[in-house]
């Protein structure tokens, strides 16, 4: 199950990330500058936050293996139609469309996982299935810039959208035989007081949307930066931020032994504080400084996710776990879609300067170190504290 689950983040990760992988490239080919880009991911973000909680809503209820393999063909579908635009408004729209289909996986995805290994083992599996997501960003990024400068922009959404079909084939392969029905399948249908789930998860609202932000300016502007800031080619400016999250997933993958070394909480602090640093080392330095403290302290981002995760899953109620992770994911994509917009803005109106989007995430990266920092004692309750060092809870 962990496995399929997995493929599924690989797969629709892989192909949200394409498009920021070449965006060079459609800045050129669609002609779009810095603000259409902030629009361009603002949209899709959005339209993502609204599929996310109405698929998070009917996910408690449903049997997941089929729930999310019919997300992630949409998905693919999606993508192969998003070839037929010819200019930046239809693209957008196509763009939009397509994520209706990336509305799937995290509060269904995440759920599935929360509720399998809600007795051990939590922090193994989140970090484990955030890597595979992290592989798919990868993926998705440097085979947008590779493709995308070699073939031109359609060919990198041409092969996602069909390796999005062989992932759900795998994942039906993998999945046969086997009982993956909600638990709460047959009891009676309840309503989602959203305001107590809200209240359940609130210490872990601030910091999910940062990370969102965080992830959206870099991935989104880190290409823009590199070509327009250190004059790199467009797939020198890709793989550039691909290879940075290849950095984060072996992070991620290794989240479950950092958090019983240090501790989840300690953790996320260290992630948050290496991330600020980053994020200002590439906004006030060169293109080798730049590089080397996002593919190291940059990598921290990777770490707050399952972190994050697994709090709020300990934080939320099984029953409707679903629709606690669509909602919570909303912020993080409304955090993601707010900044990146408001840096686009940002970087046109002071003279389309490339490094004003990392200034953005590094104030935002430190304010939510200090608001961390801030409710330390609240948010580590004795029923949600971190791993500690020691035996594996």
């Amino acid at each position: 199950m962990l496995l399929a689950n997995s493929i599924y983040h690989l797969a629709n990760d892989a192909s949200v990330t394409i498009m920021v992988g070449q965006i060079t490239v459609l800045q050129r080919e669609l002609a779009f500058g810095y603000v259409d880009t902030g629009l361009l991911t603002a949209v899709a973000l959005l339209v993502t936050v609204v599929a996310q909680i109405a698929f998070g809503h009917m996910a408690d209820r449903r049997d997941p293996s089929r729930f999310l393999a019919l997300g992630i063909a949409f998905l693919g579908l999606a993508s192969l139609a998003i070839t037929t635009a010819a200019s930046f408004l239809p693209f957008l729209t196509l763009v939009a469309v397509s994520r209706i289909g990336a509305g799937f996986y995290h509060p269904v995805g995440i759920s599935w996982i929360a509720r399998a290994y809600a007795g051990g083992d939590l922090d193994r599996a989140m970090g484990f299935q955030s890597s595979f997501g992290d592989v798919g960003v990868i993926l998705g990024i440097a085979s947008g810039a590779l493709l995308g400068s070699a073939f031109g922009w359609r060919a990198p959404f041409l092969l996602w959208g069909v390796l999005n079909f062989v992932a759900v084939a795998i994942g039906v392969g993998l999945l046969r035989g086997r009982s993956n029905a909600s638990p709460h399948a047959s009891e009676p249908k309840v309503r989602v007081a959203y305001r107590s789930v809200l209240h359940d998860v609130r210490y872990w609202i601030f910091p999910i949307a940062i990370g969102g932000a965080a992830f959206n300016i870099i991935a989104s502007f880190g290409p823009v930066l590199m070509k327009d800031g250190f004059g790199q080619t467009d797939a020198v400016a890709g793989v550039s931020i691909a290879l940075w999250i290849l950095a984060g997933s072996v992070a991620a993958f290794y989240f479950g032994r950092l958090s019983a070394r240090f501790g989840r909480y300690r953790a996320l602090l260290g992630a948050y504080l290496s991330l600020t640093i980053a994020t200002l080392a590439a906004a006030m330095t060169g293109f080798g400084v730049a590089i080397v403290a996002l593919w190291t302290l940059g990598s921290a981002l990777f770490i707050t996710y399952p972190a994050v995760f697994s709090f709020i899953s300990e934080a939320s109620r099984a029953r409707v776990q679903g629709a606690a992770f669509g909602v919570i994911f909303g912020f993080q994509l409304v955090g993601g879609a707010a900044a990146t917009y408001a840096s686009g803005f940002l970087a046109e109106a002071l003279g389309k300067n490339p490094t004003i989007p990392f200034f953005v995430a590094a104030v935002l990266c430190g304010t939510c170190f200090l608001y961390l920092l801030a409710v330390r004692s609240g948010a580590r309750t004795p029923a949600h504290m971190p791993a500690v060092a020691g035996p594996q809870r």
